[in-house]
């Protein structure tokens, strides 16, 4: 694409224009990313206005630059909102995939878009969501950035209020709309369960099919045309079944019309297969048969902060530390239950959750009273509330300081064979803990 391309597809007007045909490769919106070939987007945040890094964008080989006020560098593109005129040149990127998947969810986004990503992969040339670019702001620079030949485009679509998920599939119009799962997350914004099943449902307004839980199927059958629905449930189209954690990895078995298959994939997450039946049920879409393809997941590994196992001597950690709900903390609370060794959970806040973060925390708190963990160590604030409910049960310790859970944690695993899983919501940086671990 050149500059000459960008300032026809978003109707702007040059600004200093001394040469319309220098390739851009990579639009930006972080002037310390620029680099050459690289078209810087400036956005004004709440501390700093964009507008004010042109220069230091081109200095470092920015190819060129959009601007909603008239400045003096060279190859600028005047535009109303620089944010609506990236969101254009994704709009046109996007025209020419043959076919996008949108997938949304309170969790297991990321490890679904991974996991079709990767399945994929074989067959198309796929471009997928980078990091977590899965707002109003990360999808149109998504879209912006497809490579030339891409046929399969992969996004998420994140939301915090009702509406937002609108917006995102206006902007990228996926054919295929994917539902993982609906939990309590972010309902400060939504206001309510029944806000984040309503909120979560607009992925289905539009498109030609929708894939979703079979259990989530009776919130949203007005919305629903053509469907296929995944799930433990015997009416589901992909069923899986006979989950369980061995030292291998997570099992279960995938079952597809008269057609089954059991696989070990080396990774520890209980919900981890509700992703896979979620990817399985894309490819059915798609007319790939979803067993024989789930047989390659044997080689599939989790991404940073979403259930990767690391290992440092006789140290185990899953490091879950990314993000956190009520859902994804239950489903991890499982999954270390399962684990035959002594187990950890070092467990930061959940965050976002409104007037409802006492009870979201308090339930947490039982469920690991139900759990098989042998030792709890909590991080925060809120997680005070779950330190309550385990305190005279179960081997628990709550902290302010991570430097002081960290001893606490060295100490009581000193010449154990142990598993450690780490969560907590971004805001909370739980990966520094496995930071320093990993560096003992």
């Amino acid at each position: 694409m050149k500059i000459r391309d960008i300032l026809r597809i978003v109707k702007g007007l040059p600004l200093n224009l001394e040469d319309a045909d220098i390739n851009v490769e990579k639009f930006v919106i972080d002037s310390r990313k620029s680099q050459e070939g690289s078209f810087f987007v400036p956005l004004k945040g709440s501390k700093a206005d964009g507008h004010d890094f042109i220069e230091d964008a081109l200095k470092k080989g920015a190819s060129g630059y959009f601007s909603s006020i008239k400045v003096s560098y060279k190859n600028g593109i005047l535009v109303d909102d620089p944010l609506e005129a990236l969101t254009e040149v994704g709009r046109f990127k996007r025209s020419f995939l043959d076919k996008a998947i949108g997938i949304t969810g309170t969790s297991g986004k990321t490890t679904t878009k991974e996991i079709l990503k990767f399945l994929l992969s074989d067959t198309f040339k796929v471009y997928a969501t980078e990091g977590n670019y899965n707002n109003e702001i990360g999808l149109p620079l998504t879209l912006s950035n497809i490579p030339e030949g891409t046929q399969i485009g992969v996004f998420e679509l994140g939301a915090s209020k009702r509406g937002d998920i609108s917006k995102l599939v206006d902007i990228s119009k996926p054919e295929v709309r994917v539902l993982t799962s609906v939990g309590h997350g972010h309902i400060e914004g939504f206001g309510s369960f029944e806000g984040v099943v309503q909120g979560k449902g607009e992925i289905f307004d539009g498109g030609e099919v929708s894939v979703l839980p079979e259990d989530l199927k009776i919130y949203y059958m007005d919305r629903l045309k053509k469907y296929v629905t995944f799930g433990i449930s015997d009416y589901a189209d992909i069923k899986i079944s006979d989950i369980d954690i061995n030292p291998e990895g997570t099992a279960g078995t995938v079952s597809y019309r008269n057609d089954k298959i059991r696989i070990t994939v080396p990774a520890y997450s209980r919900a981890l297969f509700n992703n896979i039946a979620a990817a399985l049920s894309v490819l059915y879409v798609l007319d790939i048969n979803p067993v024989r393809s789930a047989e390659k997941l044997r080689d599939f590994s989790l991404p940073e902060g979403r259930g990767k196992v690391l290992r440092k001597g006789s140290i185990t950690v899953i490091d879950d530390s990314y993000n956190a709900n009520p859902l994804s903390v239950k489903n991890a609370i499982e999954t270390l239950s399962g684990i035959p060794s002594f187990r950890v959970l070092i467990l930061g806040d959940m965050l976002e959750l409104g007037n409802l973060s006492e009870q979201m925390h308090i339930k947490v708190g039982k469920e690991i009273l139900g759990s098989d963990i042998d030792l709890v160590l909590l991080y925060g604030r809120e997680t005070y509330h779950t330190y309550n409910v385990i305190k005279d049960k179960k081997d628990s310790y709550h902290f302010d300081d991570k430097e002081k859970l960290y001893r606490k944690l060295m100490d009581s695993i000193k010449d154990k064979e142990c598993v450690l899983l780490v969560k907590g919501s971004r805001g909370m940086r739980m990966e520094d803990i496995i930071e320093k671990v990993l560096q003992s």
